[in-house]
């Protein structure tokens, strides 16, 4: 509840001094920490005075900020350290008041109420209605996407983690993970951010966020704010977008794919389509005329979607005749469903996989 334990604290008396209470109130507080009988409420009343806490947004304000890069170099090494031998010099012990307040000598607190038998939480099986019925093992392990009806191109869904679907607008701060405009065909049905597809053990709920032409279940107008349970065979409708919920083909799934499946890439705001050929490996930015440079796919010439990406944004390398996506040290980094990939993590790509660079989402998909 409080980041540092006030009856530790060496300096707990300079926090009593400093409150908004009364004279009188400071007294009682000190009575009861020298009796070892304050509670979590005695803490409370001197949590907005914490000196420890004033100290820490001092540093914080004076600390430079980060920049996006800077931020997310950190951020690899921080992975690459995690994986690295542990030092063999043991760590500093910290002082007793600046370390989390330990479970084991809490403040007092007051006796649980008891809780009347209907208001236990049953478990998540027990629970009625058709959207907890519970899957078979190796159903729930299946992985799923979404088709568009449109053009046929396929979104893989994560297994858990979410995804935004909407429209890619210039003006609005948060690009999609999923970019519709090209299936929207210029109607203006989808909304900049449409609807969030959330997945959790392998099953999916899809949920309104708030869209201007709504979503739609085989029909039935999933009400904003409500998520609902997707169940296989599902037709989703955004706006005029029609979807269909189901599991991804079995042979798709074995890595590395048979040499007879061709590998390309959608622009999916435009609907460009972009081959790719083992085992040359593929650079993806923008190109500058200033340093007279042109990447392998130059995504300049989509206009306003790309202002986001970089001149040398992410790369596409072969490994066992499968493609590898990575981070090149983007500014706005780069996406894989929805998750953000660390500078140097190469992560293969399967069919359904949409690639979020700083705005602009590529699409990679296969074909006989």
């Amino acid at each position: 509840m409080y980041k540092y334990s006030c009856r530790k604290c060496p300096i707990r008396n300079r926090c009593i001094d400093e409150s908004a209470n009364a004279p009188t109130v400071k007294e009682i507080i000190r009575r009861a920490f020298a009796a070892r009988t304050d509670t979590f409420d005695t803490w409370g009343s001197l949590q907005p005075n914490c000196l420890l806490l004033k100290a820490e947004e001092e540093r914080a304000k004076a600390a430079p900020q980060e920049s996006m890069l800077s931020r997310r170099l950190r951020q690899a090494r921080e992975a690459k350290d995690k994986t690295a031998e542990p030092p063999t010099a043991p760590p500093k012990k910290q002082p007793d008041y600046l370390r989390p307040v330990s479970p084991d000598s809490p403040p007092t607190q007051p006796p649980p109420r008891e809780t009347h038998p209907a208001m236990v939480r049953r478990p998540e099986a027990q629970r009625e209605g058709p959207l907890r019925e519970r899957l078979p093992a190796a159903e729930q392990l299946s992985p799923r996407w979404l088709t568009l009806v449109a053009t046929g191109r396929h979104i893989t869904l994560p297994s858990t983690g979410e995804l935004a679907l909407g429209r890619f607008d210039p003006s609005f701060g948060i690009p999609p993970d999923v970019d519709l405009t090209y299936e929207d065909e210029g109607a203006r049905t989808i909304s900049r951010r449409h609807a969030k597809i959330v997945g959790l053990a392998g099953r999916h709920t899809i949920e309104d966020v708030g869209s201007r032409h709504g979503v739609s279940i085989n029909g039935q107008r999933v009400r904003s704010g409500l998520p609902r349970q997707l169940q296989l065979g599902d037709r989703v409708d955004l706006g005029n977008v029609q979807l269909f919920y189901d599991v991804v083909p079995a042979q798709l799934l074995d890595l590395p794919l048979a040499a007879s499946f061709r590998h390309f890439l959608v622009v999916t705001p435009t609907g460009r389509k972009l081959a790719l050929a083992p085992p040359d490996d593929i650079l993806i930015g923008r190109s500058d005329r200033y340093v007279e440079f042109v990447p392998d796919i130059d995504l300049s010439q989509e206009g306003d979607v790309a202002v986001r990406v970089s001149r040398r944004h992410a790369i596409i390398t072969w490994r066992n005749r499968t493609p590898h996506v990575e981070d090149m040290g983007s500014g706005f980094g780069t996406r894989l469903n929805g998750e953000t990939l660390l500078i140097g993590q190469a992560v293969p790509l399967k069919p359904g996989d949409h690639i979020w660079l700083g705005g602009c989402v590529l699409a990679y998909d296969v074909e006989m």
